[in-house]
Formats: structure tokens, sequence, C-alpha cells
């Protein structure tokens, strides 16, 4: 046999002597016992082998084997910087969803408060493009009430 392997075979064994094992027994009132030493004379044991921590895995270390830090730090920052991206995406699209709820609130409120004055027969008007006032007529508050309430169908509804 070659003196190399020969050592190398002999340094292996001593390691797995030298190694220390862990026992493991239960006492008499049903209570388990881990040790690196044997139990107490009468005590049956059995010895656990333990095996020497493995390098961090694919999925401890995010898939970084044979990566170095560099480019496991820049691929944190993606990462990063993606989710910074969503999670603003995110706010913008929570605050058109909420503007879009004031515009609906607003205009079922308005439709509302049009619909009542149309209904109380007191007369109304509009203002024209010269700033005159204009009365409306019972035909045309007519169509401004169907108007209103298609409009509180439209916005006064929840989403």
């Amino acid at each position: 046999m070659k003196p190399r392997l020969f050592l190398s075979m002999v340094l292996l064994i001593s390691v797995a002597i030298a190694s220390p094992g862990i026992y493991k027994w239960v006492d008499e009132k049903g209570v388990t016992h881990y040790s690196e030493t044997p139990p107490p004379s009468e005590q049956k044991a059995k010895k656990i082998e333990v095996k020497p921590p493995s390098p961090v895995s694919g999925a401890e270390g995010g898939g970084g084997e044979g990566k170095s830090w560099q480019q496991k730090e820049q691929e944190f920052q993606k990462r990063q910087a993606e989710r910074e991206e969503a999670r603003k995406q995110q706010e913008a699209a929570d605050t058109a969803a909420r503007r879009e709820a004031k515009i609906r609130e607003e205009r079922c409120a308005t439709a509302k408060h049009n619909l009542e004055t149309l209904q109380m027969r007191t007369p109304v008007y509009r203002t024209d493009e010269k700033g005159e006032r204009v009365y409306v007529d019972d035909r045309v508050r007519a169509a401004e009430i169907a108007r209103m309430k298609k409009e509180i169908e439209t916005y006064c509804k929840p989403r």
C-alpha cells in the first residue's frame, strides 16, 4: 500500500474513533436523556451517530453554490430592488383605487343633493355661458330627475 493512502486511512479511522458519540436512554421515570457519556450502570443506552455539519446548502444559501460573495450580494440587491418596485406599484394601485372611490363618493353625494333639489318643486335655475339665470321647466326637470336617478345607481352602489 502506498504511504499516503495508508496515512489518509489511518487519519480517517482515528477521526471516526475520536469523534464523541451521543447516547440516548430513558430512565426509570420515563424521562429521555441525551449525553456524550454513557448512562449510569443499569441503563440500556442507544448510541446515536452524529454526522459533521454539511456545507451551506442551496436552500439556505439561496442557491449560491460556487458563487462569490459579490455575486450573491448583487443578487440580493436585485431581489431587494424588485421587492421595492413591487411595493411601490401596489402603493400606486392602492392610491388610485382610493382616489377613484373618493370621486365616486363625491359624485354620489352631488347626484343625491341635485335629485333632492329637483324633487322639492321649487324654482330651479342654471347659469348659462353669459352668466345669466335660465330657469328649468317641468319637461327638463323630469329629464334631470331621471338623469340624477341613473347617476345615483351608477355612483352610489358599493363596489
